[in-house]
């Protein structure tokens, strides 16, 4: 929890300072010719890989591209998949790497996909200039404990959903993660990783669980920005996957 509380706090923040004109001018304008985004929302992008989702729901309130964009920037936080999953659950830190790099590629070539979908005529861009540090800072304090009541609202009651189900149908392993995975992901995550699975397919279902996210994410997100359609949403994490475990394969068996 205060992992994720300062997360969002400062991620706010950035954004309501209009943190992207601090972006290199060579960076900024590289990601803007690839996905079609304006200045704001490269700053998003950017955000959204550093801090994982349900952040990125946050972020786009009010966007018009809203519904492009986040199909791009759902990503897992890389310090969780690097450090708890691959340094502790795994014990494999490049497993980890290999699994994040498949979710990244993955997410840029969706974006490269949506890219001529996007507008360019952004309310995200209109220039607050009365706003002080201190309006900013208790706007976005109160923001950030509004999304986190709604995340671990979330999280308790897909847990408790997850707890039922898991006890009511006895499943074999590699199922029963599946499901787990698919419901609340990071239990899902744990229970594969310390299965008697080989490294591969290990790698592979937890790549498949970040991809999808889990419906105790989605839930998370709709709950934070209801204007997400969920039915796109939900279809781009399949052709997400899809991509995802391509790419996985491919640089699986170069660097194995």
């Amino acid at each position: 929890m205060p992992t994720m509380f300062a997360s969002i706090l400062f991620n706010q923040i950035l954004i309501k300072l209009k943190f992207e004109k601090y972006i290199p001018k060579k960076i900024k304008e590289s990601i803007k010719k690839i996905f079609n985004i304006t200045d704001n929302e490269v700053l998003i992008f950017l955000l959204s890989i550093l801090s994982g989702y349900p952040n990125n729901a946050s972020m786009l309130l009010n966007n018009k591209n809203l519904n492009n964009i986040v199909q791009y920037t759902s990503f897992v936080n890389p310090i969780f998949l690097i450090c708890t999953v691959g340094g502790i659950y795994l014990n494999n830190n490049k497993l980890a790497v290999i699994i994040l790099l498949s979710s990244y590629i993955s997410n840029i070539i969706v974006g490269i996909l949506l890219r001529n979908k996007n507008s360019l005529n952004n309310i995200n861009d209109i220039k607050n200039k009365n706003n002080t540090f201190l309006k900013i800072y208790y706007s976005s304090l109160k923001n950030t404990i509004v999304t986190l009541s709604t995340i671990f609202a979330n999280i308790l009651f897909f847990s408790i959903i997850n707890t039922l189900i898991t006890n009511i149908f006895v499943l074999n392993e590699p199922f029963n993660s599946i499901i787990t995975g698919i419901i609340e992901f990071s239990n899902g995550i744990y229970n594969i990783s310390m299965s008697s699975k080989n490294i591969f397919t290990k790698g592979l279902i937890i790549l498949i669980i970040i991809s999808f996210g889990s419906f105790s994410i989605h839930m998370q997100m709709l709950s934070i920005n209801d204007k997400i359609k969920y039915i796109r949403f939900l279809t781009y994490r399949f052709i997400n996957i899809i991509i995802s475990i391509i790419i996985y394969i491919i640089i699986y068996l170069l660097i194995f």
